[in-house]
């Protein structure tokens, strides 16, 4: 029962992390992107980075603990080298991936998003080309880690598929 449980505490996290991201993408930036003052952008922005740079670092904190979790159902499952072999090479590239999009989405949210915030937060502006470039720079690792992790997820189906073949 308690692997049914994190398995869907793992999912739920997974879709917020990956809803949060596309709302990000396809709501928040095109409204950022209709207003023409720049420090009303820069307002809007810090607003709703307040929101979304914890709710999906906290989503994805959230998947990658369930996912170690899950991980140990497996190794109880496929005992020994048979773990290894059996799952070694997909878990390697599952892992891999993982790395990248911690790293990136703590570049966009903790490195990029949380520079805004702060910037708005201490009453200063930050000057129309550089938010430009700031907001590019959350539109590129936002859409990569939501591409990283839709290759994530494939990669999880077939380890899951792997880990349900006969012996």
């Amino acid at each position: 029962m308690s692997d049914q449980f994190i398995l869907w505490i793992h999912l739920l996290s997974l879709a917020v992390y990956f809803g949060s991201g596309v709302t990000f993408i396809v709501v928040l930036l095109p409204l950022a992107a209709q207003l023409s003052v720049a420090r009303e952008k820069q307002r809007f922005l810090a607003q709703a980075l307040k929101l979304y740079n914890p709710l999906s670092i906290g989503a994805l904190g959230i998947a990658l603990m369930t996912g170690a979790f899950n991980l140990t159902s497996y190794k109880a499952a496929f005992p020994g080298l048979q773990f290894f072999s059996l799952l070694g090479g997909i878990l390697g590239l599952k892992f891999l991936l993982v790395f990248v999009v911690i790293n990136m989405s703590a570049a966009a949210s903790l490195g990029t998003g949380h520079r805004i915030v702060r910037t708005e937060v201490r009453g200063e502006e930050i000057e129309p080309h550089r938010l430009a470039r700031l907001v590019t720079r959350l539109q590129i690792f936002t859409i990569l880690t939501l591409l990283l992790t839709a290759w994530i997820v494939w990669v999880s189906l077939n380890l899951t598929r792997i880990a349900r073949l006969p012996g």
